[in-house]
């Protein structure tokens, strides 16, 4: 029987849009099995290993965008797995993952099923627009699997197989790819391992295979319920009586959000449009709503229609309800986005005027929709973003592109770099001037971090055992040893060049005994002018250090 169903799948060459939701969630399942092994690839063994994390997350909140629709068509699908994918992209893999699925959305936009000629599309498109979203593509990593992997599939496509046929011809070709990467890139060569976003790439690959053979049972319980964000509105004063929201699902693509705030702004105040190419929510306090219903209606389907009469309010509720929008709207001509994890971190920051403070870091990168949410949550036009991580900065610039408001992203890669580029931050300089000063800033500081190893490893030909301590500057391990004082000194001796600050943050696994041990060492060794500390409490890393 076994055989015969086997048999009857090897038909199969083109699916429906419920056939191709069990592709996503075979994906995602496997994906979530094996992230652990993909965490585990990381060329440093240092505890920030978190591809495997990033592009399982990443995955998740796109099924999750999948989970509410109602429709089965494949071109609906898809369009909700890249807008989901895109909002929850974490860390670099993430991104890259979302711009792949985007090549899906793209090469289906008006598809119903899907075919063995679409996935060949699909996979092709992914590639492509993967490869345009990096700056600086490199060969040897999830690039080089993804083009592959096209590759596998238009082969698949001239010998007339099936989808289970092109999705295994797919998997062959990039399991061969991956297999190469160490020869592309020495460093992985050295540690001994693949490409770890191929793999995860490869992995997706496997699990849409699993999907379509029905060996995956998914379970929905994965799926957690996503929490709605906060739309902020900034009031005026109340000049019109009626206060009327409405979603527009458009219909032409011929205005955008810009246009439809242009051509509304004059019907009222408190005008607010925000949206995607696809839904527009649109929030005015106008006179004549059945104008706007009107507007509406002349680009798309509309829901959620909400009509207030802000009159028929009582004193005491408009009182109250115009205290709140002075407290919580009142706009700021700059605000100030941080990542960064400890309390002790977290409070640095804000003394140092910064707004909101993403909770993230090593191996917990935020996501898109973290950065939207905390940029709509900032009650200024102006916002700068402190990434603080290599593997958050692409993150924070896609939430910058995808918001109505300006935003200087500074590629900081670490705490120290972030606190020395708040030195030149003016509230009132211009955005674009600013953002070129604090970017200025971060050569001016030295930054060491000082973690333990979490496994064997070669790198640079330093043989690093499980455990050992780990100095590493500008994201290069340094020194390695057995005590985190000597490593610290040994490393600041390889690196001094008269600085005469040094500030260390100590963390949550450091008591207060040994950090005061730890600048009693550095007086001894060192003539520093002054040497401060500070209880960061971060996790993963006892000693985050800059030199000035």
């Amino acid at each position: 029987m076994q055989v015969d169903k086997e048999k009857d799948l090897k038909k199969m060459y083109e699916i429906s849009g419920e056939k191709y939701r069990d592709l996503l969630l075979g994906a995602l399942m496997w994906l979530k099995e094996q992230q652990s092994f993909i965490d585990s690839l990381n060329v440093f063994p240092v505890p920030d290993g978190d591809t495997g994390t990033n592009m399982y997350l990443t995955f998740l909140d796109a099924v999750k965008a999948v989970k509410k629709l109602e429709s089965n068509d494949v071109s609906v699908i898809n369009e909700a797995l890249a807008r989901g994918a895109l909002m929850g992209a974490r860390g670099n893999s993430g991104v890259i993952l979302s711009q792949l699925i985007r090549g899906f959305q793209v090469a289906n936009k008006k598809n119903k099923n899907f075919n063995t000629a679409n996935l060949a599309e699909s996979l092709r498109k992914a590639s492509e627009i993967a490869y345009q979203g990096v700056l600086k593509p490199v060969e040897g990593t999830i690039l080089t699997v993804s083009r592959k992997a096209a590759d596998g599939a238009e082969m698949a496509l001239k010998k007339n197989l099936d989808l289970v046929g092109m999705l295994e011809s797919t998997i062959a070709y990039a399991q061969d790819a991956l297999n190469k990467t160490p020869e592309m890139l020495p460093a992985l060569k050295e540690a001994g391992v693949v490409d770890a976003g191929g793999q995860g790439y490869l992995t997706i690959l496997e699990g849409m295979l699993k999907g379509l053979l029905g060996e995956k049972e998914y379970k929905s319980s994965e799926l957690e319920l996503v929490k709605a964000g906060k739309t902020t509105v900034v009031a005026q004063d109340l000049k019109y009586v009626y206060c009327t929201e409405l979603l527009i699902d458009l219909k032409a693509r011929d205005k955008g959000i810009n246009d439809i705030r242009s051509d509304l702004e004059s019907y009222g105040d408190s005008l607010l449009v925000v949206g995607t190419e696809n839904f527009v929510k649109v929030h005015i306090h106008t006179n004549h709503p059945g104008i706007i219903l009107e507007y509406g209606l002349k680009l798309g389907s509309l829901s959620d229609i909400k009509i207030d009469n802000m009159q028929l309010q009582s004193a005491e509720k408009i009182e109250k309800q115009e205290e709140k929008t002075r407290q919580e709207f009142m706009t700021k001509k700059k605000g100030l986005i941080a990542v960064g994890q400890g309390e002790g971190i977290k409070k640095i920051f804000e003394e140092l005027g910064v707004d909101i403070v993403i909770n993230g870091g090593q191996s917990m990168n935020p996501s898109i929709n973290d950065f939207v949410t905390a940029i709509n949550n900032i009650n200024s036009m102006e916002i700068v973003i402190l990434p603080n991580n290599k593997n958050i900065i692409s993150a924070a610039e896609q939430a910058a592109s995808v918001t109505e408001k300006k935003i200087a992203v500074i590629p900081t890669r670490s705490i120290p770099q972030a606190i020395a580029s708040l030195m030149a931050y003016d509230v009132d300089a211009d955005l674009d001037e600013l953002k070129e000063a604090m970017t200025d800033e971060i050569d001016n500081v030295k930054s060491i971090e000082v973690t333990r190893a979490v496994k064997d490893s070669k790198v640079n030909g330093k043989e690093i055992k499980a455990g050992d301590v780990i100095a590493l500057f500008n994201d290069d391990i340094r020194t390695v040893g057995t005590d985190y004082n000597q490593v610290i000194i040994d490393l600041i001796k390889d690196i001094y060049d008269e600085e005469e600050l040094l500030t260390f943050f100590y963390g949550e696994d450091i008591s207060e005994e040994e950090a005061l041990q730890l600048k009693k060492d550095l007086e001894e060794n060192f003539d520093f002018e002054e040497i401060e500390i500070y209880s960061g409490q971060q996790p993963l890393y006892p000693y985050i250090i800059s030199l000035e």
